[in-house]
């Protein structure tokens, strides 16, 4: 499947996407079990205001001028509007539903990993106010809370991106708010805030 994404730079890139992956691409762990007592809202809000400091985007290739995190693992942010720094922005419209996330809300995010790391590296994502988890699909089997992406095996290329492994993902929240997403490699980790919110302010 062929996808067109927009970066901010005003940058088109037509990605082949192998999506779903072809087994082997990704691994992923934990079961889809939604968190007991988590509150799916019902529509999707503007982005909040008590989330601090947010991510700071940087470029790590001119080809990704827009990305959170830090090496060896970065999350672009593709529909960063430019008015405000590290938002994920989710549409208002369910436009992907999967069934054993009834109600959660859907967008697509793109993850690079630094071919120079040798290993997995695990991510994971919280909403602050709730703890309730982030759920990742690297493969189109079905989501998970934990997702290890290993360099050797990218989801996904990008023409001329060679020094970075790209895994395209579908991303799952239950709501708007603070987020804190999170990455653990051996030897190292970080951990950055980044709001998720519904287009416009």
């Amino acid at each position: 499947m062929k996808i067109l994404w927009v970066l901010p730079s005003s940058i088109f890139l037509l990605i082949t996407l192998l999506f779903p992956a072809q087994p082997g691409y990704t691994q992923v762990t934990g079961n889809l079990t939604p968190t007991p007592g988590v509150e799916v809202a019902s529509e999707m809000d503007f982005v909040p205001a008590d989330c601090g400091q947010l991510a700071e985007p940087i470029a790590i290739d001119p080809l990704i001028p827009q990305a959170v995190g830090a090496w060896p693992i970065w999350i672009a942010l593709p529909n960063w509007t430019g008015a405000t720094k590290g938002i994920l922005v989710v549409s208002n419209q369910h436009n992907h539903p999967e069934h054993q996330l009834d109600g959660w809300w859907f967008t697509k995010a793109a993850w690079f990993v630094d071919k120079s790391y040798v290993g997995e590296v695990r991510i994971r994502g919280v909403n602050l106010a709730d703890n309730s988890p982030i759920y990742f699909d690297f493969s189109s089997d079905e989501p998970h809370t934990v997702a290890s992406l290993n360099p050797d095996q990218p989801g996904g290329f990008v023409t001329g991106l060679d020094e970075l492994a790209f895994f395209p993902s579908g991303v799952w929240v239950s709501d708007a708010g603070c987020y804190r997403l999170e990455a653990e490699w051996d030897g190292g980790r970080w951990q950055q805030i980044i709001a998720v919110s519904r287009p416009g302010q």
